[in-house]
């Protein structure tokens, strides 16, 4: 039997307790819960969320953990700076002395955690906060790791498929690190991995234990509609997996409506941030989905962001979950899929006020009502698309290896949905790939 199979019966029983109303009444937009209160699989630390958040709870959270003194990374974008002159008043305020760490790059790589652990050294902070994006976040998070066990960040990596490399469980817990992100996401801040860049093999690697906010809203939407189709291994979770789309595709209502987002609007980026953290969670429970693990995989051979990239190729995903569950209607896993699939469709609707005639449909009409960038003008040769193709699914059986299940989009799945997405240089022409978008 396939391994898709063993995960029918949790398919049909979500399909039916997705039909109870959802609130996030009982939660609110500002709280602090612990470890696994949200959720027992998806939730490894303390939330504190809610406008503010930083400043009420950041220097206590900081006091409580004994840190002295701390690192902070920060993203090197031109806002970055104002963000991390508030977080450093924040901790001066609370008596703690910090340090601050730019990013030379948009994503983490394994030379600037070496850089950035001797910058740490040699200031002796005992401690790490990520002030930022993704990127801060995956380096915070590793940095961490290297502060109480020393070492090169090679040290650490954990390759796919290989029996010999690092596991959390080989090293001393983490030095304290508190995490703030600055934008929505694939809730980064919730996960228990680092994505690290190596360059030399151009692959982003797990790291043991411009403003993008529409494309990081819909990256964050994604994640949680596929956590939804996939499965989380609890009930609580896969209910916050659609809480996170019926709080996203609602903050979108208005701005679909005006063709123009206010960026400026608290309400707005509340709403992608609560999103981003359900999404998050959900990840952590289910594994990542085929979005994700694509943009992981491209991660290496370009600076695109990581929610640009995601966000581009979600309408493909969404219509390759849309052809399999046609092609193999009648059989009960791939019937639970398709039901699925119009349950999301359904709270996209609902909650945004836009109907398409797909997830993927609904997709797309976001992504031109505000301009985003498609894959349209993506162009890689044979060898690249096999290597993102071979390191997307590997990202995705890593992530659930756990649970004893194959993803429900497999190599030759990816593969198909990426020469529907982008241009192959030795195949199609650019005027038979526009046709398609």
């Amino acid at each position: 039997m396939h391994a898709r199979r063993s995960s029918t019966r949790l398919l049909a029983d979500s399909v039916r307790n997705a039909r109870r109303a959802l609130s996030t009444q009982g939660l609110g937009t500002r709280f602090d819960v612990r470890a696994g209160q949200l959720s027992a699989s998806g939730q490894h630390y303390r939330v504190a969320f809610g406008v503010d958040a930083a400043r009420a709870h950041l220097g206590s959270a900081v006091h409580a953990a004994g840190v002295r003194k701390l690192l902070l990374v920060r993203d090197r974008d031109a806002g970055a700076a104002s963000r991390a002159q508030y977080a450093e008043f924040l901790l001066l305020q609370a008596g703690v002395p910090c340090f601050q760490y730019t990013l030379s790059r948009d994503c983490a790589t394994l030379a600037a955690l070496d850089d950035a652990h001797a910058t740490a050294r040699r200031v002796g902070a005992d401690g790490v906060l990520a002030f930022g994006g993704g990127a801060a976040i995956d380096t915070a998070r590793a940095l961490a790791l290297m502060l109480t066990n020393g070492g090169d960040a090679a040290d650490y990596v954990r390759r796919s498929g290989d029996e010999n490399s690092s596991s959390s469980s080989d090293f001393e817990p983490p030095a304290p690190h508190f995490l703030v992100p600055t934008i929505a996401g694939a809730g980064a801040e919730i996960s228990t991995d680092a994505l690290v860049l190596d360059e030399d093999d151009e692959a982003k690697l797990v790291f043991g234990a411009g403003p993008i906010v529409a494309e990081g809203a819909l990256t964050a939407l994604g994640q949680c509609i596929e956590s939804y189709l996939s499965g989380c291994q609890d009930e609580a979770t896969e209910m916050l997996a659609l809480q996170g789309v019926e709080v996203i595709a609602a903050a979108f209502a208005q701005p679909l409506v005006e063709g123009t987002m206010d960026l400026k609007s608290v309400g707005l980026r509340e709403k992608f941030a609560l999103g981003s953290l359900f999404s998050g969670i959900a990840a952590s429970s289910s594994g990542f989905g085929c979005a994700h693990s694509l943009a992981v995989s491209m991660g290496g051979i370009s600076d695109l962001p990581h929610a640009q990239v995601a966000s581009a190729f979600l309408p493909f995903v969404f219509d390759k979950y849309a052809a399999l569950a046609q092609e193999n209607e009648g059989d009960e896993f791939f019937d639970a899929l398709r039901a699925k699939l119009e349950s999301v469709g359904d709270r996209l609707t609902a909650a945004s006020g836009f109907q398409g005639a797909s997830v993927a449909a609904w997709m797309r009409y976001v992504s031109s009502r505000f301009g985003l960038p498609t894959t349209a003008t993506l162009e890689l040769d044979e060898g690249l698309v096999k290597g993102i193709v071979d390191r997307a699914a590997q990202r995705q059986e890593a992530s659930i290896a756990h649970r004893e299940l194959a993803p429900v989009l497999g190599a030759d799945d990816i593969r198909a949905l990426l020469d529907d997405a982008i241009i192959v240089a030795s195949g199609e022409t650019t005027g038979d790939k526009e046709e398609r978008q």
